[in-house]
């Protein structure tokens, strides 16, 4: 790729990132009735843990780009909390994997029902056939970035 590329392909990631949080992850938390104690990165690592199933800490901090102090501390807060459980890593015991417990899997699908609903809502005025390329578009990202 030539610098200009680089550069565009640079700016076009931050810009899609900059836009799901503004467009999608915003909205939806503020309309977030549940646990309100819970914080933005309380519900990024329950999200993370709701589709990978158990990971590290240190795994959860690369994903979130959050130092391992700082996970450390959230994890600490949703196990006090009853929404996440730690177990031995039966590979290596000097390492715990977190994962969610059952009610934080029950409030992670009650969260993802609420928002599965805001999301139609909020698309339902689109072009049918815009919303199918938008996910075209989407698949093809995601399986393009998991390859690299």
């Amino acid at each position: 790729m030539s610098v200009k590329e680089t550069r565009e392909l640079h700016d076009l990631l931050f810009t899609f990132m900059g836009l799901v949080h503004k467009k999608f992850l915003v909205r939806f938390r503020q309309e977030y009735d549940g646990l309100p104690w819970m914080k933005k990165n309380h519900f990024k690592i329950m999200s993370i843990l709701f589709q990978q199933h158990h990971l590290t800490a240190t795994e959860i901090g690369k994903r979130l780009d959050l130092e391992k102090g700082s996970v450390t501390s959230l994890i600490d807060q949703l196990e006090e909390k009853g929404m996440v459980l730690r177990h031995e890593d039966a590979s290596d015991r000097r390492k715990s994997l977190i994962s969610l417990s059952a009610g934080g899997r029950e409030e992670m699908r009650r969260i993802m029902d609420s928002y599965t609903k805001k999301l139609d809502d909020y698309l339902d005025g689109f072009n049918p056939g815009e919303l199918k390329q938008f996910m075209d578009s989407l698949r093809y990202v995601v399986t393009f970035m998991k390859d690299m």
